[in-house]
């Protein structure tokens, strides 16, 4: 029985769906804001992802993986002015190149995947009916915020203190600083942004409160709630995105719809970190998933990411660990290309102790551990035919394509 581990209890919990089915399951993970190119640690969350809705359909669910894309934010708007070409374009082109490259790693396709600029529509929706509630207002810089002190659990998601949250919202906001703690504009230093008044210069929309554009958190409030419902199963992100982003977006989608829990497990990707820092595109420590190709396959780019460290571990990317794993990758396609031997061996340990694994929280490293075994075995004649073709299973749910040169 699958159990996964959910950041707002910070214990396993057993999956089940929220549909009386009890078979589906909806999964929706925070996309990239395409202003630059995508990294490793973009690679890292995408990969866990896949291979959690591969699993889950392995495990008899309906699978539903739904992202958004942020073209709409400062970052893009501030890097189009730099580049002199129009914001959207500027979008459209990284946006393709980070697809490409999750292609390249194997990454299934979304079901679907949406950008912020396509639902206005249910922002503004959502947004008014927060208004109604006495849950949002328009303040006198013309911005529209969540008013916090409104929703009581605000923040119960990342288990940080008043001064905690304080301090991770200024750190956030340095490019938004109507956000910011501070704002004599807001009644509270935690209230954020849903509708950002128009400035000179940057895309806008009509709306009830003037011209202006959605702020980050409530893009994903409508998404989900337009793709998935009002409750759905699964919430992904980066560990990065807990606070301010995630906290936001339980706070105004159960105040809009008046049902709780939004979503049932919340789970988070630890970050990937190159010399020390988290690897990000504002401090240019990056890995580029079109350069790691150049040196090793997507098949060692997933081990390696997956496999080197559980995905709730913080992981120090090394070329030496990626070497390692194209090794692992070696052995996987060389015990499934050779003639495999004819016996009665029991796999039953093997299998089994694959599907605990995964079963226990996705730990990917224990079941790739026990796919080297596996390997090995085979190589060496003490496992028979049917052990290729439980290793052949194996790699397709973690996602390895294991092509030969």
């Amino acid at each position: 029985m699958l159990k996964l581990y959910n950041t707002l209890t910070q214990q396993k919990e057993e999956f089940k769906s929220f549909d009386p089915s009890g078979k589906l399951a909806r999964i929706y993970v925070c996309g990239v804001t395409p202003y630059d190119t995508s990294h490793m640690g973009h690679a890292l969350v995408a990969a866990l992802f896949d291979v959690l809705r591969r699993y889950l359909k392995h495990s008899g669910y309906e699978a539903i993986h739904v992202q958004n894309l942020t073209d709409i934010d400062d970052d893009i708007i501030k890097k189009a002015r730099k580049e002199g070409q129009p914001y959207d374009e500027l979008g459209r082109r990284w946006d393709a190149l980070y697809r490409d490259g999750l292609r390249a790693i194997n990454c299934l396709p979304f079901d679907n995947y949406v950008p912020a600029s396509t639902v206005i529509g249910p922002i503004q929706k959502m947004i008014a009916t927060l208004v109604e509630k006495n849950a949002a207002y328009q303040a006198s810089d013309g911005n529209v915020y969540f008013r916090a002190s409104g929703f009581p659990e605000y923040g119960e998601l990342s288990h940080l203190d008043l001064a905690q949250m304080l301090e991770k919202a200024r750190a956030g906001a340095e490019d938004s600083l109507a956000d910011a703690p501070g704002n004599p504009a807001k009644e509270s230093d935690l209230d954020f942004i849903l509708w950002q008044a128009a400035k000179p210069d940057e895309p806008s929309w009509d709306s009830p409160w003037g011209e202006g554009r959605p702020g980050w958190h409530i893009e994903c409030s409508a998404i989900s709630t337009q793709s998935l419902g009002q409750q759905f199963e699964i919430h992904g992100g980066g560990a990065d995105l807990i606070f301010p982003h995630h906290s936001s977006e339980i706070a105004q989608s159960e105040t809009y719809s008046g049902k709780s829990p939004v979503v049932r497990y919340w789970m988070h990707v630890a970050m990937l970190y190159l010399g020390g820092e988290k690897m990000s595109k504002s401090l240019g420590n990056l890995i580029l998933i079109n350069d790691a190709l150049k040196k090793n396959s997507a098949d060692a780019l997933r081990i390696y990411l997956l496999g080197h460290e559980h995905y709730r571990t913080p992981l120090h990317f090394t070329q030496a660990g990626v070497d390692r794993a194209e090794q692992y990758a070696d052995l996987f396609r060389k015990a499934l290309a050779q003639e495999a031997a004819f016996g009665e061996t029991d796999l039953k340990p093997y299998v089994n102790r694959f599907y605990a694994a995964m079963d226990d929280d996705l730990d990917i490293p224990a079941a790739i551990g026990v796919m080297i075994e596996l390997a090995k075995g085979i190589i060496e004649n003490e496992l028979d035919f049917r052990g290729q073709e439980h290793l052949r299973y194996m790699s397709g749910l973690l996602g390895l394509p294991l092509a030969q040169d």
